[in-house]
């Protein structure tokens, strides 16, 4: 199986756009942003992207990187694209988007150059060269949050396909905090309702014993995602990453809960972000 990479990318490209709908795939969301309060300070972000090919393969980038806004949230967002980019953290990089993609081509190329000589390959062809990316794209921003999603994607030579994660991140506008699991207070039998009625759709097929067939974890376990939950538009995202609950060939589930179920089993934090947007 050539490489998945180049079919996922295309696929992110046409459908990370706003924030909204609840779609089976690693989609984002339609719809649009909410206006921002006029007595904050509003968050705009702009895009940069690179590419760079060599002897080794392709890297490419593309980021939507804080241009002005709030001091802790555009900090927290400069610290969260930079710590995604670099193994190791970014601490020491400029804080210039332009210099940024640059050095994060550059620092992939030296890892394929690593990787080719590690496994005694001297030469790729242009059909089979590695390839590495990543993908740091705003797609949902409210009065009170703002959510990232970062699509990763390798395929090194003469592997069988390529590999690719694919999740979300909220903040707050406010202050810049980084919400994780304290989005959610608990998982209860309405929301697990959800999540297998969303893995259906997903799946395509029309019950849950359907469902179990196709993973390979027990599904009375409630399991949750590798990465926890965020926000979008209308509701609650959980994104499962490859090999969570099932195998590579079958995807990475995407579900939305409605905020309508959802508001009851979120923490107060969560409540307090969700705001407005729980109102149809």
């Amino acid at each position: 199986m050539r490489k998945v990479s180049c079919v996922l990318l295309l696929t992110v490209l046409l459908l990370t756009l706003g924030c909204g709908g609840d779609k089976p795939s690693p989609a984002k969301d339609e719809g649009g942003t909410d206006a921002v309060k006029a007595e904050d300070e509003a968050l705009v972000t702009d895009s940069f992207k690179y590419s760079l090919r060599s002897e080794h393969g392709t890297c490419d980038v593309f980021i939507d990187y804080p241009v002005s806004g709030p001091h802790a949230l555009v900090a927290a967002l400069k610290t969260f694209v930079k710590s995604t980019l670099f193994e190791d953290g970014g601490e020491s990089k400029s804080d210039n988007p332009d210099d940024l993609v640059r050095a994060y081509c550059a620092d992939r190329q030296e890892h394929l150059a690593k990787t080719l000589e590690q496994m005694g390959i001297t030469h790729v062809s242009r059909d089979n060269a590695p390839e590495e990316g990543i993908e740091i794209r705003k797609v949902c921003q409210t009065a009170r949050f703002v959510t990232f999603e970062v699509y990763r994607y390798s395929y090194i030579t003469h592997g069988a396909h390529g590999e690719y994660s694919d999740y979300g991140v909220t903040f707050r506008l406010r202050d810049g905090h980084r919400f994780g699991n304290d989005l959610m207070e608990r998982m209860d039998t309405a929301l697990y309702a959800h999540l297998i009625a969303g893995m259906r759709e997903y799946f395509k097929v029309s019950s849950d014993k359907q469902v179990q067939e196709i993973c390979t974890t027990d599904l009375r376990e409630m399991p949750l995602p590798t990465f926890p939950p965020y926000l979008v538009r209308n509701g609650v995202r959980y994104h499962y990453s490859i090999y969570d609950i099932c195998p590579f060939d079958m995807g990475d589930p995407v579900v939305t809960i409605p905020y309508s179920v959802a508001l009851p089993y979120m923490t107060e934090e969560g409540r307090e972000m969700v705001g407005d947007a729980s109102t149809p």
